[in-house]
This record gives structure tokens, C-alpha cells and sequence, in this order.
């Protein structure tokens, strides 16, 4: 049936969000641009404004609202112009800090990781809207989008892409036109219009203000929910082979044993640089390279395999050309869409643009609260130019994009120097290298690669990238506090909690400890079950909740201030609240 069908297609967009949604690294102080005796970044806006303070471990961790904290709205472009104060200044420093082999690894890893969700998120379309969108869109889109956005943007660290949600709205929009009888591109491209007006007035009025209410409950269960997924999705794809009776059971273990190898490669050649054998810069330099390594030797074990036991493995597939999916123009005609579409399409726009806020600022918000990052955000300028980029690609019939969690935190990652803390034994961020070379690259190799690297591209098997995934999905798991409380949940016995982390050294109590997790895991099972249901399109309604969860928390009385304090960040509706 109609409603089946729909199901179908949202089930399946929602697990290809694995590859749109991502990771949170843990969010920590960072040092403001414009004004360096503070310790801490702006949340939003100014670098006089919502200052993160960081204090000993002992103490407790606050996050403060300052006595003139923005409101909600701001008279309109205030937020754009301070934004462009504050990251006018650092605008060629973005340049030069990218010339060094890190930024080259990070291409390399990021191509792999972007690539193959594109191409995915091309055959979703391709099967959701009939063939009227498909994988040459959604490159066209990552790749336009993503240079304008490289070299105009506030924040470079952010990488724009299409995700799960977007994908699923889009379907639900196509299946909306069939069953009205409506010109799906011109309806498309309407409501896509109304968006992008939408989303301006957003960044006009300052509104992604918001974000100041989101503590380190929302990123550490956000992010431990997408590392969770990448895992998971990544095993599955290699595990339902077995059950395929189209896939014979060699085939089946030949791939998983190129997917174990992959990941198995990533993982150690990532771990040496953490290992006291050779030189410290020589065992960085291989260990930025891990990504990229590990896809060369699952290649070349694929290749053993295919040429001795005669295996043939599923390759990565790229459009044949750059021509749209469709037979119709890049352009659309909008004056030809009757007046009563347009309006309609109109009533349509604020559930996309809404999905477009939640996903762009939720991630902009990790990536700004990243750990080591020096430079201030910039929400409302990023916000100003999504809204132009998302009215380009409705006029040219283009999947919509905005900041994609999984490649933006992968991005800050694999720009980002650690060191080994002597006293705690934990790794410790030095440094990250804050530059707008890899987005611009990036994103200029993705639109090459139909047009230059096909050859090359289409010899990688997907199991090399379904190793490439979970080693995502591993590493976007480390410095998560939420999953390093999961485990420690399991301990009955106080005496036996680890001395040296820093929830133990701050004096918490177990038992505080696993309520507060578990309220955490409680939002996480049911974000997990709704990315597969029917209410798919809800998921990041879903992420935004997480923010009056944390808050009812603290106004309910379940948690004392001080227990509060130590096991996430203060806000401005705490009862026990105290500003900076």
C-alpha cells in the first residue's frame, strides 16, 4: 500500500542517517578569539556573551548565562554583524593554518567518508521519488553547496552533506505529490524557497540563540546515539549478507574478512601513534594517515582475494554522467508552477525548515564546543548562507544540505593533536588545526569524482567501507563521558570506580551517577526507536527535546545543583542557578 510504501522509505532513510548523522567529540573550554583573558567561548554571538568557564576538576563545571546574555531574538542582522566581527579578522589565518600534511589526511579520510554516504543517499532518492532525483543530485549538491559554504562560511569546521532526515522529508513530500496529482520539482522547488525564507529570518532575527540551552546531556547523548548507529548499521550491512539467498555464504565471509581487515587496519595503524616506538612526530604523522591506509590495504586484500579464490565483491557505483537523473533542466520554471502550489508549498516549508535548523545548529554546536577549537562560532552568518544554498538547490532540483554531525566532528577529529595526560593516563587535546582548506578540497574532489576519479573510485569494494564506518563509529565513541558512565554503571562496589577520572576526583556518587546515566539511556532507547518507525521525520524534534529533558531535571528537583554542576553544565533555569 500507499502508507506502506511511505513506511518503507522512511525506514530506510533513517538508517542511511548513519551515514548523515555523527558523533559528538566531549565539548570543553576553549579560548575566545576576541578577547583571550577569558577561559571559555561564546555559545552563540559575541565573545562577551554566554562564557563556558572552566574550573579544577574538583570543582564544579558550570556553564553561565552573563547578566547581558542575548535574548532569543536580536534586532535583525545584529547576530550576522557580530558574527562578522568576531570572524572577519581570522579569515586568512583559516588559510594558513592548512598547509600541513594533517589537513592532507584529513582530505583523504573525509573523501572516503563523504562519498560513499552521497552515493547512498543517491539510490534512497533514487527508489523514493522514482527516479526523479538520484546520486548525480546529491554529489552536485555536496559539492556546490560545500565550496560556497568552504570559503563564505563563519565556521569552516563544519562540512555540509545531506542526512537521514532531510532524505525522509523529501520522500514524504514526493509521495505527497503522487497521491495529490502536483508537479513534484516545481513543488519542490517552492517549498524549498519558502525554506530558504524561513531559515533567513532565522539568521536575520539571531533565533539560533536557542542553542545556549543545550547542555552536555543533549551532545554526549546525541553523539553516543550516531556512534552507536554507525556501528551497528555498519555490522548489520555485513551480517544480513549471510541471510541473502542471492549472496552465497563464501561471498559472505570473503566480504566480512575484507571489512574486519579494514577496520582492524584502521585501528592499529591509529593506535601507533599512541605507542612509545619511534618518533613522536613520524608516529603522528602515520596515525593522521590511519583512515586512508586501512582503505588501501582492505583494497588490496579484496584484490588478493578476488584474484586467488576468485571472489567478486559489490563495488562502489558513481553516476555515469552529469546529467540529471530525470529528463528535465537543472533549472526550474518557476513562474509555470500555478499560483495555489506555490501557496501550498508554503504550508509545507516550516516542517522542512525546521529539520534544516535543528540538524545545522545542533551541529554547529558540537563542532563550536569541540575541545581545543580557539576561534568563536559564528550561527547566524552559517545560518545566512544555508539559506541561500538551500534556495539554490530547490531552483536546480537538488537534495537539500546542511551541517552533517558525523562528517563535521569527524572533520574536528582528524585535524586534532592529543597527547597523553602523565597523571590521569587519559589522552588530553594540544591543538587543532582550524582551517578552511579541507572543506574546500574536499568537497572539490567529491565534484571531481564522476568527471576524473571514476576509475579509480569504482575499484573500492563496499566491504572496505562498511570497515571504514564501524572504525567511525569506534572512534567517535572515545572521550564520551555518557559511555565511559555506561560502564561504569556495571560497578555494585564504590571502592572499585576508577580513581584517577575525573567524575571520581570531583566526588561523585555512584548512585547519582547511574540515575543521571540512565535517564541518558532512557532518551537514547527511544531516539533509537523512532529513527526506524513511521515517525522517523520527528528524529530531530527528538534531539531538540533532549535540551527541556536536562531542564525538567534540574526544576523537578532529581538532582541536586551541585550533582548537576558535576555531571553536566549548569543553565540559566536551574533553580540552584548562579551567574557568572
Amino acid at each position: 500500500t500507499s502508507f506502506e510504501k511511505k513506511t518503507g522509505t522512511m525506514q530506510a532513510a533513517m538508517t542511511m542517517n548513519t551515514l548523515g548523522l555523527g558523533a559528538a567529540v566531549r565539548p570543553a573550554a576553549r579560548v575566545s578569539a576576541k578577547k583571550a583573558s577569558f577561559t571559555g567561548a561564546p555559545v552563540v554571538g559575541k565573545a562577551s556573551f554566554a562564557v563556558r568557564k572552566t574550573v579544577a576538576p574538583k570543582a564544579a563545571r558550570v556553564v553561565a548565562m552573563a547578566a547581558d546574555a542575548e535574548p532569543i531574538m536580536e534586532a535583525p542582522f545584529k547576530g550576522i554583524k557580530d558574527d562578522l566581527a568576531a570572524r572577519g579578522p581570522l579569515y586568512i589565518d583559516d588559510f594558513k593554518q592548512g598547509i600541513s600534511t594533517k589537513s592532507l589526511a584529513s582530505v583523504f579520510f573525509l573523501f572516503f567518508a563523504a562519498l560513499a554516504p552521497a552515493i547512498a543517499f543517491g539510490a534512497v532518492l533514487t527508489s523514493a521519488t522514482a527516479g526523479m532525483l538520484g546520486a548525480t543530485e546529491v554529489i552536485l549538491a555536496t559539492a556546490v553547496g560545500g565550496v560556497a559554504y568552504a570559503v563564505l562560511c563563519g565556521q569552516p569546521m563544519s562540512i555540509l552533506a545531506s542526512t537521514g532526515s532531510v532524505v525522509t522529508y523529501t520522500a514524504i513530500l514526493y509521495q505527497t505529490c503522487v497521491a495529490q496529482g502536483l508537479p513534484f520539482f516545481g513543488t519542490y522547488a517552492w517549498t524549498g524557497i519558502w525554506t530558504s525564507i524561513i531559515l533567513m529570518f532565522v539568521a536575520v532575527t539571531s533565533s539560533s540563540n536557542l542553542v545556549r540551552f543545550f547542555t552536555k546531556f543533549t551532545d554526549e547523548t546525541f553523539a553516543a546515539l550516531v556512534a552507536c548507529i554507525f556501528c551497528v548499521e555498519s555490522a548489520k550491512k555485513i551480517i544480513m549478507m549471510f541471510f541473502n539467498s542471492n549472496i552465497s555464504s563464501t561471498l559472505a565471509m570473503g566480504s566480512a574478512m575484507v571489512a574486519v581487515v579494514t577496520l582492524g587496519s584502521a585501528l592499529a595503524i591509529s593506535n601507533f601513534k599512541r605507542s612509545p616506538y619511534g618518533p613522536e612526530g613520524i608516529r603522528n604523522a602515520i596515525g593522521d594517515f590511519a583512515p586512508t591506509i586501512a582503505v588501501a590495504v582492505g583494497v588490496y586484500f579484496a584484490q588478493f582475494l578476488a584474484s586467488n579464490y576468485g571472489f567478486s565483491f559489490e563495488a562502489l557505483s558513481l553516476p555515469d554522467s552529469l546529467a540529471p537523473t530525470a529528463n528535465r533542466p537543472w533549472i526550474a520554471d518557476l513562474a509555470a508552477v500555478p499560483n495555489n502550489i506555490k501557496l501550498m508549498s508554503a504550508l509545507a516549508a516550516p516542517a522542512c525548515a525546521i529539520l534544516l535548523y535543528m540538524d545545522q545548529n545542533i551541529t554547529t554546536r558540537l563542532v563550536n564546543n569541540s575541545e581545543g577549537l580557539k576561534k568563536p562560532g559564528a550561527y547566524h552568518l552559517d545560518m545566512f548562507w544555508l539559506s541561500l544554498i538551500t534556495g539554490l538547490t530547490s531552483i536546480c532540483g537538488l537534495p537539500w544540505i546542511c551541517a552533517s554531525t558525523v562528517h563535521s566532528i569527524t572533520h574536528v577529529k582528524s585535524l586534532t593533536d592529543t597527547a597523553k595526560d602523565p597523571s590521569t593516563g587519559r589522552e588530553k587535546v594540544t591543538g587543532v588545526t582550524e582551517t578552511r582548506w579541507t572543506p574546500l578540497i574536499l568537497n572539490l574532489l567529491i565534484g571531481l569524482s564522476i568527471v576524473c576519479l571514476k576509475p579509480v573510485l569504482v575499484q573500492i569494494p563496499m566491504c572496505v567501507l562498511s570497515g571504514l564506518f564501524f572504525y567511525l563509529g569506534l572512534a567517535a565513541m572515545r572521550g564520551n563521558e555518557f559511555l565511559e558512565r555506561v560502564s561504569m554503571c556495571l560497578i555494585t562496589d564504590p571502592n572499585e570506580m576508577p580513581k584517577t577520572h575525573p567524575l571520581v576526583t570531583g566526588g561523585a556518587d555512584l548512585g547519582t551517577l547511574k540515575k543521571f546515566t540512565y535517564m541518558q539511556i532512557i532518551c537514547l532507547g527511544i531516539m533509537w526507536w523512532v529513527k526506524g518507525s513511521p515517525a522517523a521525520m520527528l528524529f530531530p524534534i527528538l534531539i531538540a527535546a533532549l535540551g527541556p529533558v536536562r531542564i525538567v531535571a534540574g526544576k523537578a528537583g532529581w538532582f541536586t545543583q551541585e550533582e548537576l554542576n558535576l555531571l553536566d553544565e549548569q543553565v540559566e533555569t536551574d533553580p540552584g542557578y548562579v551567574k557568572a
